[in-house]
């Protein structure tokens, strides 16, 4: 492990982008495509580019789907990928992508509650008072969108958070139980494995799409979203983790809610209202005082 340098920097800054902008692609990709489609085509599309780089750099040992760990990959594939796929999908259908990606941001909350009864890795005060911050900025939202504006329904968020919570609980059920398998195993079996878990629900939800207009940008977000936001984006994350370390590649979600918000300002001309700024100005502090929780801790 080694020090931060530029690269290091440049890529998280990059990852930070391509997580950001995966929210507003979900609004363009439902603009044809159902929920199910959605979350299952990303998923073959990540699971096919990734089946195709492991030819090449041979990461990757295809027979060993096949193992008698594969109940595993089944369960990480169901909680890591698609459910909160799913939930997302359902979710960020009737809000906003902003704030879709500043609810998914409160994600590290979540893993410090969770870490603390479940690992070595316990509360400190830094980690305590980052959560509480975050969880006032979660609140702020909730607030506003559900009991002043009344935009988005109180099923919507939770939709939005359960993702967020089943994204982590899937993270730690892969460090408790698989450790004789890299990182791109995992990752590859797991999301072939959502793959087929989701292929029954696309077929049986499956409409009629003539009475429905097909935009062509739709499949292109889809495609974005399974080979750049999941499959791509898996690999710069592994390299942080590998050559910075897991504390380091963790600060991209101070960079996340500002890239998420901002692109679905740009390229869908949403509305950032002023609670979303007063909560993403909150969110940002909580994630420093955690990050600041995570050096201070031995593990």
């Amino acid at each position: 492990m080694s020090k931060p340098n530029f690269q290091s920097y440049a890529l998280l800054v990059f990852l930070a982008a391509i997580w950001g902008s995966a929210f507003f692609n979900y609004k363009i990709v439902l603009k044809t495509f159902d929920i199910f489609t959605l979350a299952a085509g990303r998923l073959l599309f990540a699971s096919v580019f990734l089946i195709g780089v492991s030819f090449f750099i041979n990461s990757v040992k295809l027979e060993n789907f096949f193992s008698k760990d594969f109940y595993l990959f089944f369960f990480i594939g169901l909680i890591n990928y698609a459910v909160p796929f799913v939930l997302i999908a359902i979710g960020i259908d009737k809000m906003t992508s902003g704030l879709a990606a500043l609810l998914m941001s409160a994600g590290p909350f979540y893993a410090i509650i969770l870490s603390h009864f479940w690992t070595e890795d316990k509360f400190n005060k830094f980690k305590f008072i980052g959560t509480c911050i975050g969880f006032l900025s979660v609140g702020i939202l909730v607030y506003d969108q559900i009991y002043l504006t009344q935009s988005t329904s109180f099923l919507s968020i939770l939709y939005v958070m359960g993702a967020s919570f089943s994204y982590i609980l899937g993270g730690l059920i892969i460090k408790k139980n698989i450790s004789k398998y890299n990182n791109e195993t995992i990752t590859c079996f797991s999301m072939i494995w959502a793959t087929l878990i989701l292929a029954p629900f696309v077929f049986y939800f499956y409409k009629d799409p003539s009475n429905k207009i097909f935009f062509q940008e739709s499949l292109y977000s889809l495609i974005y979203l399974g080979v750049i936001s999941t499959a791509v984006a898996f690999y710069i994350r592994f390299k942080l983790i590998q050559k910075n370390g897991l504390i380091f590649m963790s600060q991209v979600s101070l960079l996340l809610p500002i890239f998420g918000v901002v692109f679905s300002y740009i390229f869908l001309g949403e509305v950032l209202n002023f609670s979303m700024v007063v909560s993403l100005f909150f969110l940002l502090i909580g994630l420093t005082v955690l990050q600041a929780g995570y050096k201070k801790s031995k593990f």
